[in-house]
């Protein structure tokens, strides 16, 4: 027999049904993988938020379309989130996948900081008037999926929504979903929240446009040069970081080559900045590109400063 963990303590069991056409039980595994994936970082998050250090152990697989099982535990050296919240927890996962529709990811950095303090703090708000009361279950229950809507704003979880369902709805065998939370017998514990194949778009965010963060007087400390017409990037320092750039400066790549301009290891550039931006596979916004305009002054490593 095997033999139970004691570092850690049960929270709670979720699971996903997959509902297939003409009672299959099979389907592509590149989808379920990837359908599972995006499902653990979407625990991770919701975990990341709530601030409860949790484990996820996969029950064996159960047909019946396909059912797969999660069992969440809390590891002991968490204890301090309010013990209410973590029994909750597998109910707040299941609302954030199958009941809150996905809207557009926030495409400013700052903006994103901005939310997800705020996230943060509403959730803390909320956990504080949890009671274990069982007259206030009802009351309960509404704050937990004011918790979950919460949550589901983070960028993070939006985009994990987004791959999964998309990944739902290019397995055509795939009829509709489901996510149910069990007790610890396997039984379910509340109601089953299906999701019909004709809303798996209504999760998917299809256009991601990420602002640019335009920067002005920014300083380049130049360590790889090019001193001709080639498209080929430059290499400079910004911010204690090593990043390529393109120089879109017309007049300043023609002063180059006509004022037959030098730089040496060190010599600096007083430009604009166009940092173009991306969502990474985590969620976070990352740059992508850098391109440098209206180049203004170059200042040498003995100092001298000349103005372009």
């Amino acid at each position: 027999m095997k033999k139970e963990n004691k570092d850690v303590e049960k929270l709670g069991i979720l699971q996903l049904h997959y509902y297939l056409a003409e009672n299959l039980h099979s389907m592509d595994a590149k989808t379920y993988n990837k359908v599972e994936t995006e499902f653990l970082k979407i625990v991770e998050e919701v975990s990341k938020i709530l601030d409860i250090n949790v484990s996820t152990e996969i029950q064996a697989l159960k047909e019946g379309g396909i059912k797969a099982i999660y069992k969440f535990f809390l590891k002991k050296k968490n204890k301090r989130t309010l013990k209410l919240v973590m029994s909750y927890f597998a109910g707040i996962v299941s609302v954030v996948i199958a009941d809150v529709i996905s809207d557009e990811i926030k495409s400013n950095p700052e903006y994103e900081k901005l939310e997800m303090e705020k996230i943060r703090l509403e959730v803390e708000k909320l956990k504080k008037e949890l009671k274990e009361d069982k007259e206030q279950e009802e009351k309960n229950k509404e704050l937990i999926d004011s918790m979950a809507i919460y949550i589901s704003e983070a960028n993070k979880i939006k985009l994990s929504k987004s791959k999964l369902y998309d990944s739902l709805q290019k397995e055509r065998r795939i009829e509709k979903f489901s996510v149910q939370e069990l007790d610890f017998n396997f039984k379910p514990k509340s109601k089953e929240n299906f999701v019909p194949r004709k809303d798996f778009e209504k999760f998917i965010i299809n256009d991601i446009i990420v602002d640019s963060d335009y920067k002005y007087d920014v300083t380049l400390e130049i360590i790889s040069p090019v001193l001709n017409q080639s498209k080929y990037s430059w290499r400079a320092l910004y911010e204690d970081k090593v990043i390529l750039f393109n120089l879109k400066d017309d007049s300043f790549k023609n002063d180059i080559i006509r004022k037959g301009l030098q730089f040496s290891n060190g010599t600096k550039l007083v430009c604009e900045l166009d940092i173009k931006q991306k969502i990474n596979d985590e969620g976070e916004i990352v740059p992508s590109k850098y391109l440098v305009y209206n180049v203004s002054q170059i200042i040498y490593t003995d100092g001298i400063t000349v103005d372009v």
